[in-house]
């Protein structure tokens, strides 16, 4: 008999911890990226402490600690639960993985490009496409296998983003930067490739060119920039800060968990565990980084170091909040919110797509232009804003439409079909005769 394609996820099979735990993930991520979408890089990394007032400064430090380098981690390994889930669901119905799987991340890599050329160029959907397409084959292996591939994976990446953040910053002191503005496009095209801004995406003259572009426009400029910021981040994430070997390694530990089957196990030990894990390990060494990469200024040695500390700590801090989706999957506490938590994380990737919509209308030309001119304390009232919004709307949607916007036409394109349809059904083939 032919073997079927492998069919889309239906909502008695789906596991309310993970679309929680999405849904949490949704404010820490949105927590971290506002600051790329209303702000230069440059004035991101500045060191301005007390200017920010005090609760902005804890708007900062909770950020950092919380959230920065903890939100992605645990995003990452939801996406290899979701690998893990389809693969052996796809394996235990005899259906064919691969195919569909590969063009769903085909998708997700089309969709990632627009939003980092059209909207933001700090998207993670062409990184989590590229990365799927390598780690989707280890999909078959055991949980313990995966784990110590993982483990070896982020030792690597910790050494690999402290040794060669090290260098790059002993290397890099002393050097001036050249304050540049850019107010026409011919000025701006010099401005991107002008030796006067060798010194990267962090200087007060690429600043002056990306609050420009994005807070004033035209559209040719703004795109211009994103694509130039895109390409400059993508190398300082995936080879300086190591991600490209760090998010592989969250996929993996992700599915591991899946396979182990303790994620919908209402008594499993690992619920408290994991919670555990997050306040005993994963917070101090959270914290020690932040202190690594503040307390003698972003460009330091010290702060050059402190990647490959948060690679470390980051991951636990991540399991911390995955076992408390765990926990309020199970427990019926506050089951209100937490309904409104998981519905916002079964439309995601919608909700990922509409916070930079939505901040965009907010900073960029099209929109009231603040770029650049957003406290940390406004940004904490934005991001509070949209994400209650969120809440509210995503619960609303589902009742009456059933899944995502998006979600729904991803779905479409992966299986081919629309959502509800069966498949058609294939000929049977004789069997070969002996």
């Amino acid at each position: 008999m032919a073997i079927a394609a492998v069919g889309p996820t239906t909502a008695s099979e789906r596991i309310q911890a993970l679309d929680i735990a999405r849904g949490m993930a949704l404010f820490g991520i949105f927590m971290v990226n506002v600051q790329f979408m209303t702000m230069p890089l440059a004035a991101m990394y500045e060191s301005s402490e007390g200017s920010r007032g005090a609760l902005g400064d804890a708007v900062h430090y909770a950020t950092r600690v919380l959230f920065e380098s903890k939100s992605y981690p645990l995003f990452s390994m939801l996406f290899g639960m979701g690998l893990v889930l389809m693969y052996d669901r796809a394996k235990a119905a005899g259906r064919v993985f691969a195919p569909t799987y590969i063009r769903r991340l085909l998708l997700l890599l089309l969709v990632g490009l627009a939003h980092a050329f059209l909207l933001w160029y700090g998207d993670i959907l062409v990184v989590y496409a590229c990365l799927g397409l390598l780690v989707m084959w280890l999909a078959p292996l055991r949980p313990k296998t995966m784990l110590s591939i993982a483990a070896a994976l982020v030792a690597v990446a910790a050494v690999w983003a402290s040794g060669l953040n090290y260098l790059f910053a002993v290397l890099g002191q002393g050097q001036e930067i050249a304050s540049v503005k850019a107010s026409t496009f011919a000025e701006f095209r010099e401005l991107l490739f002008a030796a006067k801004i060798t010194e990267g995406p962090m200087s007060p003259a690429w600043g002056a060119g990306e609050t420009d572009a994005i807070g004033n426009g035209p559209f040719a400029n703004a795109v211009a920039m994103r694509a130039i910021n895109w390409v400059s981040m993508s190398v300082f994430w995936l080879i300086f800060y190591a991600v490209v070997l760090h998010v592989p390694a969250m996929f993996l530990l992700g599915g591991a968990i899946l396979r182990s089957g303790v994620v919908s196990d209402p008594s499993s030990p690992w619920i408290k565990r994991f919670i555990l894990m997050g306040l005993v390990i994963g917070l101090p060494g959270s914290t020690l980084s932040v202190w690594m990469s503040e307390s003698q200024g972003p460009t330091s040695p010290l702060a050059a170091l402190s990647g490959g500390v948060t690679h470390v700590f980051g991951p636990f801090v991540s399991l911390g909040y995955l076992g408390i989706a765990m926990w309020l999957a199970h427990s019926g506490v506050l089951r209100w919110l937490v309904q409104s938590i998981a519905a916002a994380g079964r439309m995601g990737l919608t909700n990922y797509l509409m916070q930079t919509i939505l901040v965009a209308a907010l900073a960029q030309h099209w929109g009231l232009g603040w770029f650049g001119d957003v406290t940390r304390l406004e940004m904490f009232w934005i991001v509070l804003a949209v994400y209650a919004l969120q809440l509210i709307v995503s619960p609303i949607w589902l009742n009456a439409v059933g899944m995502g916007p998006f979600e729904y036409a991803w779905r479409c394109g992966t299986y081919l079909r629309l959502p509800g349809s069966k498949p058609k059904p294939k000929p049977e083939t004789e069997p070969a005769k002996t």
